[in-house]
């Protein structure tokens, strides 16, 4: 049994404890041991600054991987990461406003037009994708070495690396992985996300795509996961690098971390799902 809430946070991330448990069980148990406890998601620990600040000095270091991450003046935890904001703002917001434009709205227009999703998917991955790349250009001196990349970042550019290492496939890794490192909402959604991948096939990604709304707060939010699942699933399953990239992914070092939570909850998001009802 577990004795405390701290040991309640203990064994939701002790995959050993759970093996063989039905992951919605566990959610279940985990659930009703928090409201057993009277515990909120307000008693979890989180970024505080934005509380009583607009802004908090940082100093900008690496932790023990090499990464880059900030050491925001009285918080318990490294934030993850350098985001900059002149490329937040900048260069880095006027490539996904496209990506989401280009292949996201034009990919659900087409599915409501009962376009054929292999002819969908042949679009994105040619003249679509042609055009992104063209944009990419210009934030190609902006990459963060490997090396100084957050760990799931890391291991993401690794694994794509190894399974796909053609020339076109390399420049859509480091435009992924470009995003990831420096949009913190992005990543922390994608790392949240592989708690609930069970399967490593299309059918896991639906699964875990799906479990992204019930994560978020805004309806707006809700709303663009959806535009999001329906589109990345047509091009999950007409690819033949999908299915490698599942399996030669470490998961593991995929994960939200202690300091990554505790960063994330700062966020509007059910950052704690498995632990409360929201």
């Amino acid at each position: 049994m577990i004795s405390s809430f701290a040991g309640a946070q203990t064994f939701q991330n002790a995959p050993q404890q759970w093996k063989g448990v039905n992951w919605s069980l566990k959610m279940k148990i985990l659930k009703w041991w928090c409201r057993l406890m009277k515990k909120t998601p307000s008693d979890m620990p989180m970024i505080q600054y934005w509380k009583y600040k607009v802004t908090e000095q940082a100093k900008v270091t690496y932790n023990k991987d090499g990464a880059l991450v900030m050491k925001i003046a009285g918080e318990n935890e490294d934030f993850p990461g350098f985001p900059r904001g002149y490329l937040l703002f900048g260069k880095l917001s006027k490539l996904k406003h496209e990506i989401k434009n280009q292949i996201f709205n034009h990919a659900w227009k087409k599915l409501e037009e009962k376009t054929p999703e292999k002819e969908i998917a042949e679009e994105i991955k040619g003249v679509i994708l042609d055009r992104i790349f063209t944009l990419a250009e210009e934030t190609k001196y902006d990459h963060v070495p490997v090396k100084r990349m957050h760990k799931p970042v890391r291991e993401l550019y690794r694994a794509w690396t190894k399974i796909n290492p053609s020339e076109r496939s390399l420049k859509l890794r480091d435009i992924v992985c470009f995003i990831l490192q420096e949009d913190d909402s992005y990543r922390f959604r994608l790392q949240w996300m592989v708690g609930y991948f069970k399967r490593k096939d299309v059918i896991g990604f639906d699964k875990a795509l799906g479990m992204l709304q019930q994560g978020e707060v805004v309806r707006d939010m809700k709303d663009k996961q959806r535009l999001l699942k329906r589109v990345l699933l047509v091009y999950a399953r007409h690819s033949k690098s999908f299915i490698p990239l599942m399996k030669e992914i470490d998961w593991k070092k995929m994960r939200l971390s202690k300091a990554d939570k505790y960063h994330f909850r700062g966020k509007y998001f059910r950052v704690d799902y498995d632990l409360f009802d929201y």
